[in-house]
């Protein structure tokens, strides 16, 4: 399915005919896949919270990511956005965590970082990673994260609970 056709409430229509419950752990995304799911009306019925975890200490303290793959791996990484969504899971009852972490404009202070983005969609049995280099100012980059969110939750559901 075409990203810019992924809305919210498709999520929510899947979410509720597979009675599947949503969590998400944003980083880069500072809350806002969290705004656009509790937008819409009845979401408490398939979204159960978030926790944004924007500094390394919410990550490490809330989340449980090891420091250790925080200084190994940066803030920023494959290993870091699993673990995001693997501390969500648990912290949250819920069937499938999403997590994003990522750089939304390129910094003065650190050129050799190009904007990107890391999505983790996770079950209690399987996940899914994106990464995505984004082209763009800060807001564009942030709705594109939340698009690429959505396609990566649509393709999940369809993959791991549609399959009949």
């Amino acid at each position: 399915m075409n990203k810019s056709t992924v809305s919210i409430k498709i999520i929510q229509k899947l979410c509720n005919k597979h009675n599947l419950s949503l969590s998400t752990a944003e980083s880069c995304s500072g809350g806002y896949l969290s705004k656009l799911m509790t937008d819409t009306s009845e979401s408490s019925k398939f979204y159960n919270g978030s926790i944004i975890a924007y500094s390394n200490k919410v990550k490490t303290d809330i989340l449980k990511v090891p420091n250790d793959v925080l200084v190994k791996n940066g803030a920023v990484s494959r290993e870091v956005s699993i673990l995001m969504a693997e501390g969500v899971l648990n912290l949250i009852d819920c069937d499938i965590a999403v997590s994003t972490t990522g750089i939304m404009e390129q910094s003065n202070q650190d050129d050799n970082k190009a904007p990107q983005v890391y999505i983790t969609v996770k079950s209690h049995k399987h996940q899914s990673v994106i990464h995505h280099y984004l082209e763009g100012n800060r807001d564009e980059n942030r709705l594109k994260t939340i698009n690429y969110a959505f396609e990566c939750l649509y393709d999940f559901i369809n993959k791991h609970y549609l399959v009949s």
